[in-house]
This record gives structure tokens, sequence and C-alpha cells, in this order.
């Protein structure tokens, strides 16, 4: 099974869309704020189409995401870079997230409240504009310094996270 987590009117082919308001993408109306409605173990995948940044609890999210994902069930995470303006724009978002954020569900210190753990297997930055490609050549130096010194200046636009479950 495959589940579209906060789908909205976006439909993935192949994949379940679950979100909280009835459209014609959605399949499951449930609220990925609570517990998700699927067995433990049971999903092999999961997209999160410019999502995670509305959910006010993201370890609560993630911790029911590992519940439900099958070992080594892969995980996409597309949203808004912190330096983004799309990040602000959006009154609903409620988190900012960096290229950094997901690191923080691999560490093993976590597991009390994780249930268990991830692994980042890949992540991208992207960049836009003739701008971008300034930002694009700081970002390759260091992520590190790009995000301390020159997001603001040379925006960045969308992250993607591809992390797999640990069981």
């Amino acid at each position: 099974m495959k589940l579209n987590l906060g789908c909205g009117n976006k439909k993935k082919e192949g994949f379940l869309g679950i979100d909280r308001f009835p459209c014609e993408a959605v399949n499951v109306i449930s609220d990925i704020t609570n517990t998700l409605p699927f067995l433990d173990g049971s999903v092999e995948e999961v997209w999160m189409d410019n999502v995670i940044e509305h959910v006010l609890d993201i370890p609560l999210l993630m911790s029911e995401i590992h519940r439900v994902a099958k070992k080594d069930a892969e995980i996409t995470i597309l949203t808004p870079h912190f330096a983004s303006s799309s990040s602000w724009r959006d009154p609903t978002h409620v988190h900012h997230l960096s290229y950094f954020s997901m690191d923080h569900f691999e560490k093993k210190g976590v597991s009390h409240y994780m249930g268990g753990g991830f692994k980042v297997v890949k992540r991208r930055l992207s960049f836009g504009g003739v701008m971008g490609n300034i930002g694009r050549f700081l970002f390759k130096l260091s992520p590190k310094q790009y995000e301390a010194k020159w997001c603001f200046i040379f925006r960045p636009s969308t992250l993607k996270f591809i992390l797999t479950v640990n069981k």
C-alpha cells in the first residue's frame, strides 16, 4: 500500500489519497495529525507534497508514519525551504524547514518518543532564476554555511527529502 498523505487535490497514480477534507483526489478521509487508520507495518511508501509544514506536531506524524510503514519503506517529503518566500507566504504554515531538519529523525536519542528511526537517503534543495545559480554555487561549497549566511540573499525554493524506515 502507498499513501499520499495530505493529498488535497493532488492525485498521485498508484497511491491512496489521504486528507481530512473530501475532494476528488481523496480515497480515505482522515486527519493525518492524529492516528493514521492503517495497520502496523502495512505501508510500503509515503508521499507528502507540501504538507509537513502545515502539521503542528511533526514528531507525532513521523511516529505514526513509522508505525504504519514496513521496514525500509520509502518516505518522500516535499516542502518549501525556510528561506523561500513561499514558506512565509501561506499563513497556514506552522513550520519552516531546513536542509538539515530531517536529520533529527535519524538520531538514536529521539527513539524514546519516535518509536524508532529513519534514515535520510537523499535530499535536494532547488533553486530558480539567475540568482539561484549563485545560491547553488554557495550551497555546493557548504550547505551549513549557505543556510547560516547566504540563504536569505540567494533564496532557494523547494526541499525534497527521501527517507527510509528503520525497524
